[in-house]
């Protein structure tokens, strides 16, 4: 009977411990600090950037990369064609914590930015 209690309390234990490891957030590190993995379970590397618009017109793209400009001067804008949508993006950032950075200040003028990595050019 005790045995029984003890296995059950491991097995419970054990549970309880993968749905909590399962719900945060999980970034694995290398030396170089270029590579991460995020909660998806896929890894992400260099360059980062930011996108702040995803359009199917054209020339609402052309104008968002426009306002990205103007909004911020020293930071470069992108506008690409991905799956029949243009998508606008800032910066190419070798670090994540750059590009971090970039986000947080970005998101305070576009607050659906978000952070993406391996853009080709």
């Amino acid at each position: 009977m005790k045995t029984k209690k003890i296995y059950s309390s491991i097995l419970l234990l054990t549970l309880s411990t993968i749905c909590i490891a399962q719900e945060g957030e999980t970034i694995t590190k290398k030396e170089n600090n270029t590579t991460q993995q995020i909660k998806t379970g896929e890894l992400i590397a260099p360059p980062f950037s930011v996108q702040i618009n995803n359009n199917k017109n054209l020339t609402e793209a052309n104008k968002a990369k426009e306002d990205a400009k103007r909004d911020f001067p020293g930071i470069t804008s992108y506008l690409k064609l991905n799956n029949k949508k243009y998508s606008i993006t800032l910066g190419k950032y070798k670090t994540l914590q750059e590009a971090q950075q970039s986000l947080k200040i970005i998101k305070k003028k576009y607050p659906n930015a978000t952070l993406i990595s391996n853009q080709k050019d």
